[in-house]
């Protein structure tokens, strides 16, 4: 867990990092409507994705009993943090990620930093749906 959790904090800690991560996440979970051959997709700074779609397969996974329950937690924030839009435009969404979210932060199956990202991610979906 140690190794995962260096990465969030020092392999994802730029604007690049974060863009290759959610770059990355929309091809993993099949969101990209691009064919990509290689890589270089990760550091593209328009992407061909959707992310309120993004946003509800991220949240999907913001689950306790995985084991990389903190970079999903990550994910989502650094996603609400490039595009606050993908929250405003879902409502339903908002809800069902308040739970998740408060859940998470009820129980202690994450660490300090998902803790604090989680409470950004709380305190956003308040202003964006008060």
């Amino acid at each position: 867990m140690e190794v995962l959790h260096a990465f969030i904090e020092r392999g994802m800690g730029n604007d690049s990092g974060e863009i290759a991560n959610l770059n990355y996440w929309a091809y993993w979970l099949g969101l990209d409507r691009v064919l990509r051959p290689d890589d270089s997709f990760m550091a593209d700074r328009t992407p061909s994705w959707d992310a309120g779609a993004l946003l509800r397969s991220l949240a999907d996974r913001l689950d306790p009993g995985l084991a990389c329950v903190d970079l999903n937690v990550h994910s989502v924030w650094a996603l609400i943090a490039a595009r606050p839009g993908a929250v405003a435009a879902h409502p339903g969404l908002t809800a069902d990620l308040r739970q998740r979210v408060e859940r998470l932060l009820d129980g202690g199956a994450v660490s300090r930093q998902s803790r604090r990202e989680l409470d950004a991610v709380q305190y956003g979906l308040r202003l964006s749906h008060p």
